[in-house]
């Protein structure tokens, strides 16, 4: 009986395991290149029409992507990497931005589902 609790145990532990480099692998697809995951983000946000607005980035190893934007924290964002290629989305996909990455800085355009767009532009932070 013990020997098969421990095999179950055993099992689960290499499933979730598993799960982990599944997760990471399923954001961070760095092709050669440096990958994104948990790396740190200091930049600006620019809608058409609007002001430059500040932001910081955390792109979290699970996939999620948490920012800052106007004093408050937010994690209901995902990213993923495919190469210098980078893609987040934040707020159930309300907005979507897509860029690519070069020389310790990502960046790129941004759209959302009022039909409004804009740039974004970030240097690493850590």
């Amino acid at each position: 009986m013990r020997l098969m609790l421990g095999a179950a145990l055993s099992a689960a532990l290499l499933m979730s395991a598993g799960a982990v480099r599944a997760a990471e692998s399923a954001c961070a697809d760095p092709a050669g290149g440096p990958s994104f995951a948990n790396t740190r983000w200091t930049g600006t946000t620019e809608w058409e029409g609007l002001e430059v607005s500040p932001m910081t980035l955390f792109l979290r190893q699970d996939c999620v992507v948490e920012y800052v934007s106007k004093g408050l924290t937010y994690t209901n964002g995902t990213w993923v990497q495919r190469g210098a290629l980078i893609e987040w989305q934040s707020n159930d996909h309300f907005a979507v931005y897509v860029g690519q990455a070069g020389l310790g800085q990502i960046g790129g355009v941004m759209y959302n589902r009022r039909g409004q767009h804009g740039v974004w532009r970030f240097k690493r932070a850590d």
